[in-house]
């Protein structure tokens, strides 16, 4: 896996997807299976962390993703991830 990929991890199961987009908020990626709407996933990627998250739209082959920042080690997280995309 590289920094184009990530694992999404929900109900049970993981897909790798491509990443499209990311921010230190939000991550679109490129998928043919999807969560729905309104699900709490997972999102691994590696050599950056794990990532809770919220499944906010779906449209083929694509996933919108917004992070979810409810604790202080999830936002160190993210101060991290801004860091990195910022190199």
């Amino acid at each position: 896996m590289s920094l184009f990929e990530a694992v999404v991890v929900y109900g049970g199961r993981g897909i790798t997807a491509r990443i499209r987009k990311l921010t230190p908020a939000a991550i679109s990626l490129s998928s043919r299976i999807a969560p729905e709407p309104g699900e709490k996933v997972t999102v691994f990627i590696e050599g950056v962390g794990k990532f809770d998250s919220l499944v906010t739209d779906v449209r083929p082959q694509r996933i919108d993703l917004s992070f979810l920042t409810d604790t202080p080690e999830r936002w160190r997280r993210l101060q991290a991830l801004r860091k990195h995309l910022a190199s």
